[in-house]
């Protein structure tokens, strides 16, 4: 029970979002500003503030971020597997099982991390973020310049890729939050307050969010590509994750943070991506719809199994 009343208020925000958006009592048409609201400012707001307080040396001392790295990479090199595992699997699934996969939704690994290890978990996750976020960016969008076929009129290139990745504001947040940090800038108190204030309301907008883009609908559209790409993320990539860090005594609060990067679901802009540039996008909304009914009750299970084997 200790496990699972911290995820509780996670869970009754998504079904909360879900209940607003279903009953019409938010219109449809408005949850889009809801979202690029938390996109653009708040989400942002809180990678700024949690990176400027993080301990970097301490991270970039130790293990966390290249086993990350190792471990996405793995889930990445899976996704190319299953396109011989599943003969016939179509360019633009492939690239959308290569998708959920290796991006993940930063609303749901902050909330959790919050509730199950408190402020320390949320600097390695912020490190996370400025470690993963572009590099990830930039293969998925290369990834679908390769494989998938965009929509006719739509920029193309190396130079579109490029753009693409540093418009993302949590690409800027990340860049902006490790300038700060490693040249010690002074900021003005008001100002981080200010930054505070708008990180705290983050999470609640996101996850407010995530719970109106579930579609019920989507449930019944199994295939074996979306079981595959479920397989890969929440099932196979947290425990490749865990399984390193149990190896090298990695600390509670890493152990935690890393875990839940590779557990929570897939970013949820990474259907518009697909969409645009010609992936799956009607695969992405289903698996990442069975990713985020899976991983909610997963996480306690994630933080139980942190809890035994972290050092």
């Amino acid at each position: 029970m200790s496990l699972i009343l911290p995820i509780l208020p996670v869970l009754l925000l998504v079904g909360a979002g879900y209940a607003l958006r279903a009953s019409g009592t938010i219109a449809q048409p408005l949850w889009a500003g809801i979202d690029m609201l938390g996109f653009r400012l708040l989400i942002p707001a809180m990678v700024v503030h949690a990176i400027y307080h993080a301990d970097l040396g301490e991270v970039a001392a130790g293990p966390f971020v290249p086993l990350l790295v190792v471990a996405l990479t793995l889930v990445a090199l899976g996704a190319f597997l299953l396109r011989l595992v599943l003969p016939g699997l179509p360019d633009a699934s492939f690239t959308t099982i290569f998708q959920t996969g290796t991006r993940w939704n930063a609303f749901i690994a902050l909330s959790a991390a919050e509730q199950f290890a408190g402020r320390e978990a949320l600097a390695w996750l912020a490190v996370a973020m400025a470690a993963t976020i572009a590099v990830i960016n930039m293969v998925n969008i290369l990834v679908l310049e390769i494989w998938g076929t965009p929509p006719e009129g739509a920029r193309t290139g190396l130079g579109a890729m490029f753009l693409s990745v540093f418009r993302n504001p949590m690409v800027q947040a990340s860049l902006l939050g490790l300038a700060l940090n490693l040249f010690a800038v002074p900021v003005p108190e008001v100002l981080m307050n200010t930054l505070g204030m708008a990180a705290a309301a983050a999470l609640p907008v996101g996850l407010l969010c995530v719970g109106a883009g579930l579609m019920p609908r989507r449930l019944v559209s199994a295939s074996a590509p979306m079981w595959a790409g479920l397989m890969l993320r929440p099932v196979i990539a947290p425990l490749i994750f865990a399984a390193g860090a149990w190896a090298l005594g990695m600390p509670h609060a890493a152990f935690l943070a890393g875990a839940f990067v590779l557990a929570v679901p897939a970013a949820a802009n990474g259907y518009v991506v697909a969409r645009q540039m010609g992936g799956d996008a009607e695969l992405y909304a289903a698996i990442l719809t069975w990713q985020t009914l899976l991983c909610l009750p997963m996480l306690p299970l994630v933080a139980f199994l942190a809890d035994r084997l972290s050092a």
